[in-house]
């Protein structure tokens, strides 16, 4: 029992926070009370109280996690009976399902992520789960921890890598996985998303996860000031949270631009359970299964729940121009009426004495960066009125307090402006720009209109102008305060250290889809996959893999010889041409000895010799004279061979 429940805990452990808060303390009873009932020899409850204990945690499972077909609440109560299934587990047949159950458990971990660290509890797991499944075969002893056994567990599993490798590799695969479809089933939603409010990307600032790696065609990162990732654009403002606009058409192709501007590149994202991809600058061309919103934002019609790659190409420019409705227009040019009144005063005041539009644009920037504002990960809360309190009271803030306070004062100034929300910057980790949540970032575009043709876009980071090193090395490089406890320089680059194998997991197997798999039966030979091909190949994979697992079976359990019995051994085989006398050498080496004398007369003094020298240094506890017997023993037995063939 210690095993098997041993076996159920660390299978269940990954998902617990995925569980309801019901859930462990449900378990700490069972576990408990199994325990107990082992240790007094209780016998097990009856089967009416048993099925009201699952009909009643059935019942928490459907009112905290609701009614309906889900993977949440499927993977909820298959764990959920598999910890209950303890409580009855007091014969064979319940022993052995439980820990079958063990193995399904240990799956369902991989149905929300299939990180390369992961296959380190999927090892650990497999093993004890395994190991629980021996000990119910074994012969039972009273060691909790007996070597033999786990050796033995630890053989099992070893056996079993070939089949999992070749498996992997030619096993049909399937177009995308079942439970991975992001229109059945949803995800939590993690990085930058569709608002933003004060606080809102300061909280991903803490986050040194991957949120995507990118690789350029020709090898050359661009500077780290010209790194913006743009991801979803915010039009409306509410006081305090801004919000994208809902649209309805799409922004076409860039057309007219020459192929030594366009930057190629290809980008790996990390599962969000977001509609909202991210491309570098502008984006020439929406890739395949997205398509660009209208505001140039990459957009996926289902969820990325799953890793995305794509190729994309980019023009990094510093003016876009695009026409713009009525309707866009007054949308850019709004704001509460009511609120921040100190700020919308000193606007008035810019747009009287401000020529044209690009000089209030300045005069933001020349006075954010003169006054005396500071860039901070930790700034005071504010209350209300959100920009007024920001401009002329706390002047300490994030990217988005600057952003935020820089669009609303175009707007007032009568400068049509947004926010556009994404990343800034990345790290060079060799093969590929690793950017993380941590480079999370939000600047604002404004759109500066033309009397005789099509305005334009500008892109306008406020954040440079109080911290230009932010954009020019990135946020965490300019932070000299720890974020955490953890925040250590040395910690930071074991995670990008680490990534980088990471990387490669990625590449070789979270991404090992059909079109690789179709490639891999191209190179050796396959060039459709019917069913007679697949069939030919799954009878291969069977027939290599047994190879693979026999001749290393049998390389362990083969019989092993100590220097001594291999010198008995070739003793015996002088007799081996005399039947009587070599059946004879399973009696021992006195016995063979005597039938050798009787047989071999003349060599006499010499066997006689050998049988005492072996048996002394078979006895004997000094290995310098246990070498020594040995080097002698095999002069005798040559001496013993040349008198026989003579």
């Amino acid at each position: 029992m210690f095993w098997i429940t041993f076996a159920v805990l660390v299978a269940v452990l990954p998902q617990l926070y995925r569980l309801p808060l019901w859930f462990l303390p449900m378990t700490l009873v069972v576990v408990g009370y199994r325990f107990y009932a082992q240790a007094n020899q209780i016998k097990r409850a009856y089967n009416l109280v048993l099925m009201m204990i699952a009909v009643l945690v059935l019942l928490l499972v459907v009112y905290s996690q609701g009614f309906g077909l889900s993977r949440e609440i499927s993977v909820t109560i298959l764990i959920t009976m598999t910890v209950l299934k303890l409580l009855e587990t007091y014969a064979m047949r319940d022993a052995l399902l439980i820990v079958m159950l063990c193995y399904f458990v240990t799956m369902t971990r991989f149905l929300y992520s299939q990180d390369m660290l992961l296959i380190f509890y999927l090892f650990t797991s497999a093993y004890i789960t395994t190991h629980a499944l021996s000990l119910l075969n074994y012969e039972r002893n009273n060691q909790w921890f007996d070597r033999k056994q786990l050796r033995s567990t630890f053989s099992t599993l070893a056996l079993a890598i070939p089949f999992a490798v070749l498996f992997f590799l030619v096993f049909p695969r399937l177009g995308s996985p079942i439970w991975g479809s992001p229109d059945i089933f949803g995800e939590g939603k993690t990085g930058i998303s569709d608002t933003m409010s004060p606080g809102s990307i300061i909280e991903l600032f803490m986050d040194d996860s991957p949120a995507m790696r990118i690789t350029f065609d020709e090898g050359i990162i661009p500077e780290n000031n010209q790194l913006y990732w743009r991801g979803p654009v915010l039009w409306n403002f509410d006081g305090r949270t801004w919000s994208r606009k809902k649209h309805r058409s799409v922004r076409k192709t860039i057309k007219p631009y020459s192929n030594d501007e366009a930057i190629a590149y290809q980008v790996e994202m990390e599962n969000t359970g977001q509609n909202y991809m991210f491309g570098l600058d502008y984006v020439i061309a929406a890739p395949e299964k997205a398509f660009l919103l209208p505001d140039s934002v990459l957009y996926s019609p289902s969820k990325i729940n799953q890793l995305r790659h794509y190729d994309m190409k980019s023009l990094l420019l510093d003016r876009f121009h695009q026409p713009i409705s009525d309707e866009d227009l007054e949308l850019l040019l709004d704001y509460p009426k009511n609120q921040n009144l100190q700020t919308l005063q000193l606007m008035q005041t810019w747009q009287q004495e401000a020529p044209n539009q690009i000089s209030i644009v300045n005069r933001a920037l020349r006075w954010f960066n003169q006054e005396q504002f500071f860039y901070s990960f930790s700034p005071p809360p504010l209350g209300d009125e959100v920009i007024d309190e920001f401009l002329f009271g706390t002047r300490r803030g994030f990217c988005e307090h600057y952003a935020s306070s820089f669009v609303i004062m175009m707007r007032m100034a009568g400068v049509p402006a947004r926010v556009v929300t994404g990343y800034q910057g990345g790290v060079d980790n060799g093969e590929y720009l690793l950017v993380k949540q941590s480079d999370a970032h939000a600047w604002a575009e404004v759109y500066i209109q033309q009397e005789q043709s099509v305005g334009y876009w500008l892109r306008v980071d406020p954040t440079s102008m109080v911290a230009p090193e932010r954009v020019d090395r990135g946020a965490r490089e300019i932070m000299d305060d720890k974020r955490t406890a953890f925040d250590f320089e040395w910690l930071k680059g074991a995670r990008d250290s680490l990534d980088k194998y990471r990387y490669q997991w990625n590449r070789w197997v979270r991404d090992f889809n059909v079109s690789k798999q179709e490639a891999l039966f191209r190179a050796i030979g396959i060039e459709h996959r019917d069913g007679k091909s697949l069939a030919l190949i799954l009878i291969g994979v069977l027939f290599v893999t047994a190879l693979l697992s026999l001749i290393p079976l049998w390389w362990m359990k083969r019989t092993r010889y100590h220097n001594l019995q291999k010198l008995y051994l070739k003793f015996v085989r002088l007799g081996k041409n005399q039947p009587e006398l070599y059946r004879q050498h399973t009696l021992g080496i006195e016995a063979y000895a005597d039938a050798f004398m009787a047989q071999y007369p003349y060599t006499k003094q010499q066997v006689k010799h050998f049988v005492d020298v072996y048996l002394k240094t078979r006895y004997s506890n000094n290995k310098i004279d246990n070498q020594k017997g040995l080097t002698h023993l095999n002069q005798v037995l040559q001496n013993i061979k040349s008198k026989i063939s003579k």
